[in-house]
């Protein structure tokens, strides 16, 4: 099975729910959580996203300035559609 777009996208994070609804019944939280809790968990995601990106970014090709490189954000890349 090979998803692409949009369809990856919803696979990946239904399962990333999948996970996080584990964690939840693991410490004993319940869904929806309570909101600093919430709150929480996506300035968590936020910050890794950023600290990903910025990661990512300070380990391409040296001589590459930001603004050379392609936007790295998964969502923003063009899919390949080589069915080889």
């Amino acid at each position: 099975m090979n998803l692409t777009g949009p369809a990856r996208a919803a696979a990946v994070g239904f399962a990333a729910g999948l996970l996080m609804g584990a964690v939840y019944w693991a410490l004993g939280l319940t869904s929806p959580a309570p909101p600093l809790i919430g709150l929480t968990g996506l300035f968590g995601i936020v910050l890794g996203e950023r600290a990903t990106t910025w990661l990512r970014g300070r380990l391409a090709a040296p001589g590459k300035e930001p603004h050379d490189r392609p936007h790295d954000r998964p969502h923003d890349r063009k899919e390949s559609h080589d069915h080889s």
